[in-house]
C-alpha cells in the first residue's frame, strides 16, 4: 500500500477527529455512556412523574367522590329531617314563601290596603329569611364546604402533587449523576 492510501485510510478511521484510532474508541464509548444515561434518567424520570400524575389523578377523584357522597348525605339527611319532623317542613316552606314574597317588589295597591300589616310582615320575613340563611351557611361550614375549606384542600393536593414532580426530578437528576460518576 502507498504511503497515500495508508494517510487516506488513517483519515477515513479518525474521521476528522485529529487523534489515534485507540482515541476515537475511547471518546465513541464515552458518548454511547452518556447517551446511555441520559436515556436512563430520562425514562427515570418519565415513569416517576407518570407515577405522581397517577397518584395526583386518584386523589382528585377520591376527593371527588368524597365531595359527591357529603352531598348526598346531606340530600338524605334533609329528606330524613322531613319525614321525621314535618312540621319543621311546612315553617319552613311557608319561611321560604315569605321570604320569596319580600323579593318581589310590592304595588302601591298592596301598599295602601296593607299599609302597615304589610311592613309587619316584611319585617318578620325579612328576619326569617336571615335566620335561614344563617343556619344554611352553618350547615354549610359544618361540611367543610364553604370557601376557605375548599381553597385548603385544593391548596394541600397542588403542594402534593408539586412535591412528587420534584422528587420525580431529584430522582432523574441523581441517575444521571451517578451514571456520569461511575463512567468516568
Amino acid at each position: 500500500m502507498s504511503t497515500t492510501d495508508t494517510r487516506a485510510n488513517q483519515s477515513a478511521n479518525n474521521k476528522g477527529a485529529g487523534g489515534s484510532g485507540g482515541n476515537d474508541a475511547e471518546a465513541s464509548g464515552a458518548l454511547a455512556t452518556v447517551r446511555q444515561s441520559a436515556a436512563d434518567a430520562y425514562e427515570s424520570a418519565r415513569e416517576r412523574t407518570s407515577s405522581a400524575y397517577q397518584v395526583a389523578r386518584e386523589k382528585a377523584g377520591d376527593a371527588y367522590e368524597s365531595a359527591r357522597e357529603t352531598a348526598r348525605d346531606a340530600g338524605r339527611r334533609t329528606a330524613d329531617g322531613v319525614e321525621a319532623n314535618p312540621l319543621a317542613a311546612f315553617i319552613g316552606g311557608l319561611a321560604l314563601g315569605a321570604i320569596a314574597g319580600a323579593l318581589v317588589p310590592k304595588t302601591r295597591q298592596e301598599d295602601k290596603v296593607l299599609g302597615s300589616v304589610g311592613r309587619k310582615l316584611t319585617d318578620t320575613a325579612r328576619q326569617a329569611a336571615q335566620a335561614a340563611k344563617d343556619a344554611g351557611r352553618e350547615q354549610i361550614e359544618e361540611l367543610g364546604l364553604n370557601k376557605d375549606g375548599l381553597q385548603s384542600k385544593l391548596s394541600d393536593f397542588a403542594e402534593r402533587a408539586a412535591g412528587a414532580v420534584r422528587n420525580s426530578a431529584g430522582a432523574a437528576g441523581e441517575a444521571v449523576a451517578n451514571k456520569s460518576g461511575s463512567n468516568t
